[in-house]
């Protein structure tokens, strides 16, 4: 045994590259902390939370997400089957060597504990120098084929990698050099370590009934019988290759995800508050939490298999195909890692930001921020493409992203309501103030929506006002391009025209609105926001409106991004359209938090409009498998992308409404 310091060889190599993952560990750690962070807020959050009902959720996750990977299982029943068997199989086999080393090996009975964990991955190599028939029990044979069952749980997990990534290419990113060090790193040190065992059970002439229980090491033993002269060479290689794995974990980003991940899933098990917690700017325009993140991705490629942008592009020759959120991850992180803070090209803006990836990402990661965030570093360094400036500039000249005088937000009551009242839905104080929204209040192909809206409050006898010029941008369309900072002066101004009006609530048409007056406003107190379709829905249970009308259609529901997934309504509009008379809800295969953008999400229209033609289509394809007659929707900017792919559709033409417009069309 060749001895350094004392130490055998492979302990020392062992030794030194948990010092090395130690100090990349420290390094990663000082990256993240580049990024904005308060430590005081992150810590009173932390205890916030975990201190009250909320450790349930976070046991919960960690039991059924970190462990048995549930999110993984539902989309991918052969990767879920890979992941566990590594988790369980590591997991297993650290706890099992260590008990084994501090229990039945009399050598190291007074070595401190710090020590025996060095010295329990080669724990065999002593222990089977010893074995004896008198001496071995039930416990020493538990042991052994416990040891051997996870480490061959290890090994499967490994082969099923292999043939998943270089085999069946299921992968649709190219495989890095750092991809391919990362399966060898992981199941390389336990082949070579049944090599050992099977070695050391002939250097040690270890008696049959008890090298038995060493299942996978014995068979080795017999079919390689000349093993035993290299005994102490294959317990150095398994540790040179075991402390590669350990030494390179911080440095590659495919391993580092093993300390990361469980890190991200927990940490976003707790609801969606962070406010207080990302301090001002600093070096950089993400977030500490945002960088972690990054880090916590796996690159399993579920965001780019669910991204509808690249089923959309792959296929079109004319078109460069996007890889979704997996490759933006991919080309921040190597910026980052290179000590710069950009995204050096602009494909993020082909991005819809609706979030269905963050919906299947087994690590729970939010792309839809980190997208967001990433857009803000490119405006802040100047680079945001020319397309985007004049949506800016007619927010911040307009107060609308239309770029039409703000004075004219109003004129749609001409066109669409026959006999207006005198004071045009506007009064100076009201109950409820109907937030219509840009789209809405600009666009012809849905100034029916409000037209249908305030006939139905009116209809149902609510005390309403709209704000008409008063009311403001509510500043997505800059939040979504990373100029948060900009719309400052448009949260105040909304906030107080609410306030002016003396209003209980607020309800929102435009699903974006709606989201972003719940997560960017302050919170505007003693005011309720909810969506139309929730007002509605209140109103049909209050009685107040009475639906008389049969509609004779059936219907598919589509359910808005900011609405279903990023808001979490999916019952009310659900409970609007049962109601109906005459009408028969079906559902699109892709439905609730799995539901289909309708393409003109996140500015991608701006930016890309032959994206949202393309992921449009998809929508009139789900509606063709759901055999309906209409398509019903609660987003301005959904039905005017829906009924545009349905009026391009060259087979049947399916009707496209907003909720509100099939409840006025049931009330009369």
């Amino acid at each position: 045994m060749i001895m350094l310091g004392g130490l055998p060889l492979f302990v020392v190599l062992f030794i030194i590259s948990t010092l090395i993952l130690l100090i990349g560990i420290v390094r990663n750690v000082a990256l993240w902390l580049r990024g904005r962070h308060s430590l005081r807020g992150s810590f009173l959050w932390a205890v916030r939370n975990i201190f009250s009902r909320n450790i349930f959720l976070l046991l919960e996750r960690l039991v059924m997400e970190v462990f048995l990977q549930r999110r993984l299982f539902m989309q991918d029943k052969l990767r879920w089957l890979m992941k566990v068997l590594i988790i369980f199989g590591y997991v297993g086999i650290i706890l099992v060597n260590h008990l084994k080393a501090s229990t039945r090996v009399e050598q190291f009975h007074d070595m401190p504990e710090v020590l025996i964990f060095f010295f329990a991955p080669f724990v065999d190599y002593f222990y089977l120098a010893t074995a004896s028939p008198e001496s071995f029990t039930g416990i020493d044979a538990t042991y052994a084929m416990l040891n051997e069952l996870f480490g061959g749980m290890v090994i499967l997990g490994e082969f099923i990698a292999v043939y998943r990534r270089f085999i069946a290419g299921a992968f649709p990113m190219k495989s890095t050099l750092l991809d391919k060090l990362a399966v060898i790193n992981l199941g390389g040190w336990f082949i070579f370590r049944f090599l050992a065992e099977a070695a050391a059970l002939q250097a040690y002439r270890v008696p049959e009934e008890i090298a038995r229980y060493w299942f996978i090491a014995y068979p080795i033993s017999k079919a390689l019988p000349f093993l035993g002269g290299a005994n102490e060479a294959l317990w150095v290689l398994s540790s040179l290759l075991l402390a590669s794995l350990f030494a390179s974990i911080p440095f590659n980003t495919k391993l580092w995800h093993i300390f990361t991940s469980p890190f991200v899933m927990l940490i976003n098990a707790f609801p969606y508050d962070y406010r207080g917690i990302e301090a001002e700017p600093a070096k950089l325009d993400f977030t500490s939490r945002q960088l972690i993140q990054f880090d916590g991705c796996v690159k399993c490629q579920l965001c780019t298999l669910n991204c509808q942008v690249y089923s959309a592009t792959r296929e079109e020759p004319e078109m460069e195909t996007y890889l979704s959120y997996a490759a933006i991850n991919s080309h921040v992180k190597h910026q980052l890692r290179r000590g710069k803070d950009v995204l050096g090209d602009e494909e993020v803006y082909n991005c819809l930001l609706c979030a269905r990836c963050a919906e299947v990402c087994p690590v729970f990661i939010n792309t839809r921020e980190l997208g967001i965030a990433v857009r803000a570093n490119l405006y802040h360094r100047g680079e945001l493409p020319r397309k985007f400036h004049m949506a800016h500039e007619a927010v911040v000249r307009e107060k609308n992203v239309a770029n039409f005088p703000n004075t004219d937000r109003a004129m749609w009551i001409d066109f669409f309501i026959p006999e207006p009242p005198e004071h045009y839905y506007q009064k100076e104080k009201a109950e409820v103030v109907y937030f219509v929204g840009c789209v809405a209040s600009f666009s012809p192909q849905v100034q029916d929506i409000p037209a249908a809206m305030v006939q139905v409050l009116e209809k149902a006898g609510v005390d309403f006002t709209i704000l008409g010029e008063e009311e403001y941008c509510c500043g997505y369309p800059l939040i979504i391009l990373g100029m948060k900072e900009e719309v400052e002066e448009l949260i105040r101004h909304n906030i107080e025209a609410i306030k002016a009006k003396g209003a209980k609530t607020v309800v929102f048409s435009c699903p974006s609105c709606y989201h972003t007056f719940a997560h960017e406003y302050p919170e505007i107190e003693g005011v309720e926001l909810l969506h139309h379709s929730q007002f509605i829905a209140r109103l049909i249970e209050e009685g107040k409106i009475k639906l008389k009308k049969p509609l004779n259609l059936s219907v598919a529901y589509h359910d808005p991004c900011d609405l279903g997934r990023n808001s979490r309504v999916f019952e009310e509009p659900r409970r609007v359209l049962r109601s109906l008379p005459g009408a028969e809800l079906r559902e699109f295969p892709s439905k609730r938090e799995l539901a289909l953008c309708c393409g003109g999400g996140g500015d991608v229209e701006i930016h890309n409009p032959k994206i949202t033609e393309k992921v449009s289509m998809q929508i009139i394809q789900e509606a063709e498998k759901a055999g309906v007659d209409a398509i019903a929707t609660a987003c301005q900017q959904c039905k005017r992308v829906i009924k545009s792919a349905a009026e391009r559709h060259e087979g049947k033409r399916y009707q496209v409404k907003d909720i509100a417009e099939l409840v006025l069309e049931a009330m009369e």
